[in-house]
């Protein structure tokens, strides 16, 4: 008989966790014990529940999904995971070096039982040895990010991350994919040469955008739309940079 599949889903997106629910909620032999917005309340349902299996979003406030494998390593606790994410970044690069399984969002249902079914296949095991190898495979992967230096030190970025980089004087300020906005103590120029070779399109003297969260040019009225996750953003650029904007995307 085969058993039932105990699975917590931890994403920060009340929405992502609802319509893991629904699409598990008909799947035989696979039980949702536990749901959890962020990383804190992810390891109280780790041992609360002990589940075989965690839909871990990677893309969270605060503490992402990496945070969550470097605290359950100590828990004592060993469950699958399978990380579910909207982004193609270093980190997909990191986990496909290890023996842990992603998901992309928008997540099909297909996808979700192919994932689970992998995970059966694999059976039960120790995982502590996979959790040192997915360490060291983002350890090894994070020579991509950048460092930008900030008024009380620096920070370590992914290109990726950054939704577009706005000018502010001899400053920049830097939108993330997380939700939270970094100023940087150098100026758009610099950071556009760091950012060479990124996907970024220098839109304006004011605005450096990631092509990547292009969603909608309206050459009417000159304004450009990034979707990421959780928000958007219109930014106006001149009306002569829409056409270099399109050859972007033609190539």
């Amino acid at each position: 008989m085969t058993r039932v599949l105990k699975v917590v889903l931890v994403d920060d997106e009340p929405e992502a966790r609802e319509l893991l629910s629904y699409m598990l909620a008909g799947y035989k032999g696979v039980k949702v014990v536990g749901t959890a917005g962020n990383v804190d309340e992810a390891l109280i349902q780790v041992q609360k529940e002990r589940p075989h299996l965690v839909l871990l979003d990677i893309q969270m406030p605060e503490k992402d999904g990496f945070h969550f494998i470097e605290q359950v390593q100590h828990s004592g606790a060993d469950p699958g995971i399978i990380f579910v994410t909207a982004y193609e970044h270093y980190a997909i690069q990191a986990i496909r070096n290890s023996v842990f399984d992603y998901i992309l969002k928008p997540v099909h249902q297909e996808e979700l039982e192919e994932a689970i079914e992998r995970f059966r296949e694999q059976g039960s095991k120790d995982r502590e040895q996979d959790f040192q190898k997915l360490v060291e495979a983002l350890q090894n992967g994070s020579s991509t990010r950048i460092k930008l230096n900030t008024r009380s030190g620096y920070i370590l970025i992914d290109p990726a991350e950054i939704v577009y980089c706005k000018a502010d004087g001899n400053y920049t300020h830097i939108q993330l994919t997380r939700g939270n906005c970094e100023l940087i103590t150098q100026n758009l120029g610099a950071i556009e040469e760091i950012l060479d070779g990124n996907s970024f399109f220098r839109a304006s003297r004011s605005y450096l955008l990631n092509l990547r969260f292009i969603s909608k040019v309206d050459r009417k009225s000159s304004n450009c739309l990034l979707e990421y996750p959780g928000a958007s953003c219109s930014v106006k650029i001149p009306a002569q940079k829409i056409r270099l904007l399109e050859s972007s995307f033609s190539n």
